[in-house]
């Protein structure tokens, strides 16, 4: 399978993350192609396309976001997975909205009109010395908010990289190659419970 992994990085832990998966696919056959989102690589004559980005202002980092909207229609045509960086994995409610965890994706899903097969959250890193005044300011007022002090961290587990290439392969498999404008259809009746069945009984057998 020929896969593109087009991301965006602010410190480098996304960077470091696109480049495990590439790895881990590499391993397992695929031919892959990682760029940034500067880089402005069009999507077409790919199977698969992997997005990668940090969570900044409550979603994916505005670069990635841009470039979403540049590459919207020929996206809408091939099958895609994402992942996001972040510190704030667990997710909360504030004043009756959900706030970070998984709702950090909702306008990476929003975008299109065929979302996403598969996505999911990543433990990210902070150090204050290498964030920039702003941001340095921004993450203290932040972890203030939440009663923390804002100090070197790292969520980051390889773990849940060689995770999210598991899944993201074995969904594909099962329905994710059909996320594309056209076929949506064909999976419209899919049972992820049934299927876990059959791939059990199949290892029993």
């Amino acid at each position: 399978m020929k896969v593109l992994i087009v991301y965006t990085t602010r410190y480098g832990t996304t960077e470091r993350v696109a480049k495990s998966v590439k790895k881990l696919l590499e391993e397992k056959g695929h031919t892959v192609d990682v760029n940034r989102v500067e880089e402005n690589l069009s999507s077409a004559g790919y199977e698969l396309v992997i997005l990668g980005a940090p969570v900044y202002r409550d979603g994916p980092h505005w670069d990635m976001m841009e470039w979403i909207g540049e590459h919207r229609e020929e996206l809408e045509d091939v099958p895609k997975a994402f992942f996001l960086v972040a510190m704030h994995l667990a997710g909360s409610v504030f004043m009756g909205k959900l706030h970070g965890g998984i709702a950090y994706a909702k306008p990476l899903i929003d975008a299109f009109e065929v979302p996403p097969f598969y996505g999911t959250l990543i433990g990210g890193e902070i150090d204050p010395e290498k964030l920039s005044d702003e941001d340095r300011k921004k993450m203290r007022r932040f972890y203030a908010v939440l009663g923390e002090r804002l100090e070197k961290k790292s969520l980051f587990k390889e773990k849940d990289v060689k995770a999210f290439v598991r899944r993201t392969l074995l969904y594909y498999d099962w329905f994710g190659k059909h996320f594309k404008r056209g076929e949506l259809d064909m999976v419209k009746d899919f049972d992820f419970m049934e299927k876990v069945k059959e791939v059990e009984g199949n290892a029993q057998g």
